[in-house]
């Protein structure tokens, strides 16, 4: 999954972000700008229970969160002084914390969860942080990386025990950015040296065969990484050049309703793609944008998350219905969700769950009988959003540009954060905020 982070953004998108910038409140700007430029996802029942949390139509007070990153059924986000949370399913010890205040599932499927916020990696600053399918890795102010939850794979190293302890990554220079998959983690080097361990039985450590370990993709070109999406079962990277190469599951074709696939366990370079600022690996299809802000997604398309329109997959980038004009994309299991120039929120694709922000009974569309659309669509609400994040589960997320954080779609493990662990909504619910940590604690690690 993409990490908690953003890009650096020039040319004809940073003009747009700075017009974005003189909508806002003077005092907002600020706090704005530095959210955009750190370093830098059935019938929908509203909860039920004694906490009860209503949907928000408007973005009413203020917080200071600043990144999010929406896993499988766990979410982990950053606040601005570099506190770092997460909420949701603790079956893997995927929050980074021993215990949890309740459990979630029925019958010999219960698990321990928290439908609340809690702190990780306490006292250290973290400047991003990504939620994979099972596992949670983040980079501190130092440029140590560090992950935790899962290691069937050795998506946390090869060494660590897994489980809720962090793993520092071992690394000759300091770390850049880090993406967390399903089953493998990749990361860039301040270098642009790009290195990927974990679960490779797609190929998706890219290391020309099916071993696992600890691999460095060879870039055709040898261009250094800028970025690099981990997904399920499939890797991407881009240079600094904005040049992007896939690997792993690649889609081939549908035929006969199942989408086919071939592997590929080398870095190629995706057909006739225009130079990407942004990319997203989901599980299904990859999206990025492009300096001018327009939106591209390919490969597969079974539930509209390709956004052009259709059902139809395909092997090369496809510009995203509409006019719109894109500052992020995140690309998740069957849904896909993106900010607009003006900070409004679009999602489309799948909305079984409520995920992409509007009642299902509300969309005409269906794909394999299942409410979708396969166009963006306005999530329900009057928020501005810095960013949205959605990954291999059915919840969406997203940071406003008043520092509020919001959450929709599927709730049965905590992920909203709304502090309960049942039902699933379709409008956005503020999420709990935690309690302040203080200043004391170290804060260089």
């Amino acid at each position: 999954m993409v990490a908690a982070t953003i890009p650096k953004i020039s040319g004809p998108r940073q003009r747009g972000l700075m017009s974005f910038m003189l909508l806002l409140d003077r005092s907002l700007a600020p706090r704005v700008l530095a959210a955009t430029l750190l370093a830098v996802v059935v019938a929908c029942d509203e909860p039920t229970t004694g906490t009860r949390r209503y949907p928000v139509l408007d973005d009413v007070g203020g917080s200071d969160w600043m990144a999010v990153s929406v896993g499988g059924d766990h979410t982990c986000a950053l606040k601005g002084d570099g506190s770092a949370y997460c909420w949701g399913s603790n079956r893997y010890g995927q929050l980074g914390v021993i215990h949890t205040d309740t459990t979630c599932g029925t019958g010999n499927n219960r698990y321990p969860c928290t439908g609340t916020p809690q702190p990780v990696l306490a006292g250290v600053k973290v400047i991003s942080i990504s939620s994979g399918g099972r596992h949670t890795c983040a980079i501190t102010q130092s440029r140590e990386a560090y992950c935790w939850g899962a290691n069937d794979q050795g998506q946390l190293s090869d060494f660590a025990a897994g489980g809720p302890t962090p793993a520092r990554i071992s690394g000759s220079l300091p770390w850049a950015q880090i993406s967390a998959g399903v089953t493998h983690t990749c990361a860039v080097r301040t270098d642009g040296v790009l290195s990927c361990w974990g679960g490779n039985d797609r190929g998706q450590l890219g290391n020309g065969s099916f071993v696992t370990g600890t691999a460095r993709p060879a870039i055709p070109g040898g261009g250094p990484i800028a970025f690099v999406s981990a997904g399920d079962g499939r890797t991407c990277a881009r240079t600094v050049a904005g040049a992007v190469y896939c690997w792993g599951t690649i889609w081939k074709e549908r035929t006969d309703g199942l989408e086919v696939s071939r592997l590929q366990t080398t870095p190629q370079a995706v057909p006739n793609a225009p130079a990407m600022v942004w990319l997203s690996v989901g599980t299904f299809t990859t999206c990025g944008t492009d300096a001018s802000g327009f939106a591209y997604c390919w490969e597969a398309n079974p539930r509209g998350e390709m956004g052009t329109g259709t059902q139809d997959g395909n092997t090369s980038p496809q510009r995203i219905a509409g006019t719109f004009e894109f500052v992020q994309v995140s690309a998740g299991i069957v849904q896909t969700c993106g900010v607009v120039i003006t900070g409004a929120g679009y999602c489309w694709g799948d909305d079984s769950f409520g995920q992409i922000g509007i009642l299902p009974s509300q969309l005409i569309e269906r794909c394999s009988s299942l409410p979708c659309t396969t166009r963006p669509i306005p999530v329900t609400g009057n928020q501005r959003f810095t960013e949205i994040s959605t990954g291999f589960g059915s919840h969406t997320c997203g940071v406003t540009t008043k520092g509020n954080l919001y959450c929709w779609g599927l709730g049965v493990s905590g992920q909203r954060g709304d502090g309960t662990e049942a039902g699933a909504v379709s409008t956005p619910l503020r999420v709990i905020e935690p309690p302040s940590r203080g200043s004391s604690g170290r804060t260089g690690d």
